[in-house]
């Protein structure tokens, strides 16, 4: 029995017309090209069974299944469903900027579970995100990444903020959609890596500058404090080992 692919999204068919409800209820919430190469491909493959099916009720059980998926393939089209797809950002790129989190202090627990099933489960692999479980009885993580950038991406193209900042780095809303491995400009993110770590390492350095400042200054004044003390210490004790003008008269 071989083993499915670790992309492969389960419990897709075509031999009825409910196995083809069933799939497309599978299939909901997903990439949506995905969706797209997935139903083409379940189409050539009914119709390379039944050139090889005799039996009328499985014959007209696969069409209905293939009608089913035809219309899909017309409503996707005529809505246009393609341009809600957001492509993945490798994950290289998702890492190279992390650094911002910290400096914008986003904070997101769910970000954190998807990047760290991305990475380790997913192996960096997006497609692998299909059968990578959220949580128990949860969506994969596909589905919630689209779930959340969907959400992001409303609020995005009502305030319409900028993408840069002056330092040619994403701004904070941008960060928001690159911790879900999505930027409407990609490309320019995977053309600046090594950019983006001279700028971070620069802007890390420069906080730990500030930091080490802020440390030394209350040690330096401790130091003089301890200095002061010190020579008015010694002064005060040299001056007692010495002998007023009205004692050495007396003695005398």
């Amino acid at each position: 029995m071989s083993e499915s692919k670790p992309d492969t999204v389960p419990g897709l068919g075509f031999k009825d017309k409910e196995k083809a409800l069933d799939t497309l209820k599978n299939l909901e919430g997903r990439d949506p090209d995905y969706q797209k190469l997935a139903i083409k491909g379940l189409i050539g493959r009914a119709k390379r069974t039944i050139t090889l099916t005799k039996d009328k009720d499985k014959l007209q059980n696969i069409t209905d299944a293939m009608k089913i998926f035809e219309d899909w393939l017309k409503d996707y089209e005529y809505k246009n469903l393609s341009k809600e797809n957001r492509a993945y950002l490798p994950l290289a790129s998702v890492e190279a900027l992390l650094p911002l989190k910290e400096k914008y202090e986003l904070k997101n627990e769910l970000v954190e579970k998807f990047l760290k099933a991305y990475k380790e489960k997913a192996k960096g692999d997006y497609k692998n995100l299909r059968t990578v479980s959220s949580g128990d009885e949860k969506p994969t993580w596909d589905i919630v990444r689209n779930q959340e950038l969907k959400k992001i991406w409303k609020g995005f193209e009502e305030s319409k903020p900028d993408l840069w900042n002056d330092d040619d780095l994403p701004t904070k809303e941008h960060l928001e959609l690159i911790l879900w491995a999505y930027s409407p400009e990609a490309n320019k993110i995977k053309k600046n890596l090594s950019s983006y770590e001279e700028k971070l390492g620069s802007l890390k350095i420069s906080s730990d500058n500030e930091n080490d400042s802020d440390e030394e200054k209350p040690k330096e004044k401790k130091r003089e404090s301890s200095k002061r003390k010190s020579e008015g210490s010694s002064s005060s004790s040299s001056g007692s080992d010495e002998e007023s003008p009205k004692k050495r008269s007396k003695k005398d």
